[in-house]
């Protein structure tokens, strides 16, 4: 019976976001995991290092692996037929580097970060313990909002471009480092959060549990579902769906204290079993104002 060959090819370090090659992209796939070599605890993807590539040359055995892609690592490029020759048990994709596996493994983390980054335009804080992107048009008062709720005891993490990436528990966003611990308000300038409200106004990552648009205000009569339980909806960020709420901007309404009630009542609806809407069950059978 003809066996199939395994497909050997050097690790492109310098290169490492070619989406074309199959491979590499199942090494970004943040769902592959990686580790060292187990056979009772396969991986998709395997990193062999030189002592455990000499512990199985000593065995004189193949290696027992259901590995997609082998990454052999510290090893030069004249190795590697003569190992994969003798070890290769199954057709796989091997991969080999010089790089060690701690080298290798930090490598792996710090590209698929970069490929899986969303970046998002507005204000990221901490707000009743929940993360909270407040967005909006340019000139809307995110930033005179943002300030609000500092000098109510909430806590900045980013102002202007936050940066998320998916993990294991959700959605973490979190500062660029050229404008960590500042916020910028019209009429003010760059202001120094930490200087002015003290460390304690800072926090440098969280995970984002809720968004809030802002919206100029209109005359447009809204909804009966929208009158009893608010303008809600979803949106998808790093490719999972996120609660959205709208609030209506217009002079002389407190918007810091709506933000505040909205994630309260947000925070409220995730402790208890399944979605509470206020209002949803007599919106759905009631409506005064009959939709046109």
């Amino acid at each position: 019976m003809h066996r199939a060959v395994p497909v050997i090819q050097p690790l492109d370090a310098k290169h490492p976001t070619d989406t074309r090659d199959p491979v590499y992209r199942r090494l970004f796939d943040p769902e592959s995991a990686f580790d060292r070599l187990n056979p009772l605890d396969p991986k998709p993807i395997a990193l062999i290092d030189a002592p455990l590539r000499r512990a199985l040359s000593e065995r004189n055995d193949p290696v027992p692996t259901y590995a997609e892609i082998w990454i052999l690592c510290d090893i030069t490029p004249e190795e590697v037929p003569t190992w994969v020759a003798t070890q290769a048990r199954t057709a796989a994709n091997i991969l080999h580097c010089t790089m060690t596996v701690d080298e290798i493994s930090e490598w792996l983390r710090t590209h698929r970060q970069s490929a899986t980054q969303h970046w998002q335009h507005g204000v990221f804080m901490e707000v009743a313990g929940s993360g909270v992107l407040i967005t909006g048009e340019s000139g809307i008062g995110k930033s005179e909002l943002a300030l609000e709720l500092l000098s109510r005891g909430h806590r900045l993490i980013a102002d202007d471009a936050p940066c998320f990436v998916r993990g294991n528990q959700g959605i973490e966003g979190s500062c660029p480092e050229t404008i960590r611990d500042h916020l910028e308000v019209r009429g003010l300038g760059i202001i120094d959060v930490r200087a002015l409200f003290g460390d304690n106004a800072l926090k440098k990552r969280k995970n984002l549990r809720l968004i809030i648009e802002l919206y100029a205000a209109d005359h447009r009569s809204m909804r009966a579902e929208s009158r009893l339980h608010g303008e809600r909806s979803k949106v998808s960020i790093c490719g999972e769906e996120l609660p959205l709420f709208r609030l209506p901007v217009a002079p002389g309404r407190n918007i810091a204290v709506f933000v505040e009630t909205v994630v309260r009542q947000h925070n409220l609806e995730r402790s208890t079993t399944g979605e509470r809407l206020l209002g949803q069950p007599y919106a759905a059978q009631w409506h005064p104002y009959p939709e046109k």
